[in-house]
Formats: C-alpha cells, structure tokens, sequence
C-alpha cells in the first residue's frame, strides 16, 4: 500500500487546530478542501507501509517544520473561509465586513 506520509500529518495537525483556525464551516467538503490546497503546497513524501509513519512523525518534533504545516494549513483555511464550495455557507463579502 502506498500512502502519502504528509496527507496523514496534514490531517492530523488540521484536526489538533481545527477549532482555532476561524473556518466558518467544518463540513466534510470544506475540510477536504482545505486539505487538497495545503497538500500542493508541500512535498509528497511517499511510505509503503502505516507503520512507518512513525519517521515521518518524528520530523515534526522540529518546532519549524510543525510551525510550517500549520501556516499552511491556517492559509488553506483563510481562502477556504472566504470561498467555500459547500452548500452550507456563502463567500465571504469583504465589501459588507
């Protein structure tokens, strides 16, 4: 099996901060969508096996790089918020805030 090693920490972190990054909607479409922009944004980094996740977890010790996934994914949610492709909510109208 082939697995997208920050696919699953992406998810991870989204899910530790999801209350903190202000997204209007927490819907299933808007959550993927916030994870479809953050995962272009980064590397791939390719594991055959969920067992090893656990290399690919210990990078995120550095303070740095667990940082840099977060802006990631608070930007992710900025654009998500203020276009939403969900039934549940309507954009954002900066003219009216």
């Amino acid at each position: 099996m082939l697995l997208n090693a920050k696919e699953i920490l992406l998810k991870e972190i989204l899910y530790q901060y999801l209350n903190q990054l202000n997204m209007i909607c927490h819907c299933e479409k808007c959550i993927e969508d916030v994870l479809a922009i953050s995962l272009n944004q980064v590397k791939p980094q390719y594991i055959t096996d969920i067992d090893k996740i656990s290399y690919s977890k210990s990078e995120m010790v550095d303070k740095q790089k667990n940082t840099a996934m977060l802006v990631i994914l608070t930007e992710a949610a900025s654009k998500v918020t203020t276009f939403p492709r969900c039934e549940n909510c309507q954009p954002l109208n900066k003219e009216n805030s």
